[in-house]
């Protein structure tokens, strides 16, 4: 699937307009501020039903403006969708249409439409709390395995009323009660991200093999609690520890993946240039598998790719990339930095003001 046109309004910096994209390469270019960033931050959000810039929605509303509306249409299949967050009062409303048919929850257009970016953010992959992590591997899990979401969102729910009952310090046969349906689904998520996983790291050792990454890496998985025990004895034997604490310590939610190169962590060994190498890996080997066992293949998002990279790095990976069979946004200030075919498959989009030009 790609997207052929896209449909801005009161979103950012950016003018009410339509822009025309290409199903290959698109390399958006203007100057800082131009709303380079803003363009892509609503592709991805279009994709993800969030921002790779802030967790607040409401930031994402021009000012003076109480809502905004993103509308694209799509080739392969052809389809029409949109969504919209409009305030009223201090309530945010969400709106979300797949051919003019409104969706009770977003999972159905993130499904359809998987999106992949690459910020400066994206360096949290690494440096960054367990819980950047776990989205990531819960992202590439949600289009793996069909049911993955449903008890992820069960395990969720399963989980606040375990914490809220440990907090509140209620008899010990109320919490018990929450235990064999937050083992069941906390079982079901480990299996998921564990087949997802093994798959993973075989098709990240390939991407930086290919990408001809210096270091010999080492990637594992911390399920978050020992599996040599299941999920519902584990949380027995820690009841005590858990009462005290007044949450749960152990279970899928202190999942982690975790990088080391040449015994020492990635964060402390790896060059910025080579910190952003290994991201692309991993973006690269989750699109392998979100194509294969997902509905569509990604968007593929690049805010800034050329930062931090030589000339010559910057080209190899360029390369790599234009193989690739699914649909790409560059940002740059500069047109000439990237050394690509500019050819029919690529649309250069220049923004001045937020606005086409």
């Amino acid at each position: 699937m790609h997207i052929t046109q896209l449909q801005v309004e009161n979103f950012r910096n950016l003018a009410t307009q339509v822009v025309p994209l290409s199903a290959k390469i698109n390399l958006i270019t203007g100057e800082n501020g131009a709303g380079k960033t803003s363009l892509l931050e609503a592709i991805y959000f279009l994709g993800r039903q969030r921002s790779f810039r802030t967790s607040k929605p409401k930031e994402l509303i021009q000012q003076d403006k109480n809502y905004f509306r993103l509308i694209a249409k799509t080739l392969s299949p052809e389809h029409q969708i949109g969504v919209e967050r409009k305030l009223d009062g201090q309530h945010l409303g969400f709106y979300c249409r797949i051919d003019r048919q409104t969706q009770k929850s977003p999972a159905s257009l993130v499904k359809m439409l998987p999106t992949i970016a690459i910020t400066a953010q994206s360096f949290q992959l690494i440096n960054a709390g367990p819980g950047v992590r776990r989205a990531f591997i819960d992202y590439g899990s949600f289009h793996f395995d069909g049911d993955f979401f449903q008890h992820w969102h069960a395990y969720q729910k399963a989980l606040k009323n375990r914490n809220a009952a440990l907090k509140q310090k209620m008899p010990q046969s109320v919490i018990a009660s929450f235990t064999p349906l937050l083992a069941e689904y906390g079982e079901h998520i480990h299996r998921c991200r564990a087949a997802y996983f093994s798959a993973f790291k075989t098709l990240l050792g390939k991407h930086l093999g290919e990408l001809k990454f210096p270091y010999e890496m080492t990637i594992r998985y911390l399920p978050g609690w020992n599996t040599g025990d299941n999920l519902a004895d584990s949380l027995g034997k820690h009841f005590d520890h858990d009462y005290r604490l007044g949450h749960t310590r152990f279970g899928p939610h202190r999942a982690d993946m975790r990088f080391s190169v040449e015994g020492g962590d990635a964060d402390n060994r790896l060059s910025r240039g080579q910190q952003k190498t290994l991201i692309l890996a991993l973006h690269l080997a989750q699109i392998d598998l979100i194509g294969a066992y997902g509905e569509a293949l990604p968007l593929l998002i690049f805010d800034d790719i050329a930062a931090e990279l030589d000339a010559k790095k910057r080209n190899q990976m360029l390369s790599y990339l234009a193989e690739l069979n699914c649909q790409m946004f560059f940002s740059t200030t500069e047109a000439n930095f990237f050394a690509i075919d500019k050819g029919q498959q690529t649309a250069l989009i220049h923004l001045r003001d937020g606005q086409i030009s």
